[in-house]
């Protein structure tokens, strides 16, 4: 296989991964597994917040690449969910930073546990064997493209 029909063929693969990953059936049974029925862009919202640490609402926005009005309703969701809290910033008692609960934290953990589990079903018929190789793979890829994406928040607003 030539390297353009391999990375074609990894392409396509990790597209149709993360596709199955977050189609209706399999977060159907991803809540079912893990107890929480929330869609993928909360359990987004839940990642960023537990890997950056309180953040004001504006910058939860900007990296997700949308405006406040669109991400203040799934936050809103979550926050009555007790998954996110919602406290003021000391600098300016006029904005909200959000940051993830125990709770939400427990959220988070019960949906990797069901998407190992999901992952686990999957590799049984591929070779258990083969999982090593490509968790270097699949972590060096991700590597590479976290250092290449751009931080939005300027060092002094990180709140984590």
């Amino acid at each position: 296989m030539t390297d353009q029909a391999a990375l074609d063929d990894l392409e396509r693969s990790l597209a149709t991964v993360l596709r199955m990953l977050t189609d209706r059936v399999t977060t159907s049974d991803l809540a079912a597994r893990c107890g929480y029925d929330l869609p993928p862009a909360s359990w987004a919202l839940l990642e960023h917040l537990d890997a950056h640490g309180a953040l004001r609402v504006s910058d939860i926005a900007a990296c997700h690449g949308v405006d406040v009005s669109s991400i203040t309703p799934r936050l809103k969701r979550l926050e009555n969910a007790g998954l996110v809290s919602r406290g003021r910033l000391p600098t300016d008692a006029r904005a909200f930073l959000i940051r993830i609960t125990p709770a939400g934290s427990h959220a988070l953990e019960s949906i990797h546990c069901a998407r190992r589990e999901i992952l686990r079903d999957a590799l049984d018929a591929t070779g258990l064997d083969r999982v090593p190789a490509a968790v270097d793979v699949l972590h060096s890829i991700a590597v590479h493209l976290s250092a290449q994406a751009p931080d939005p928040l300027p060092a002094s607003q990180h709140a984590g």
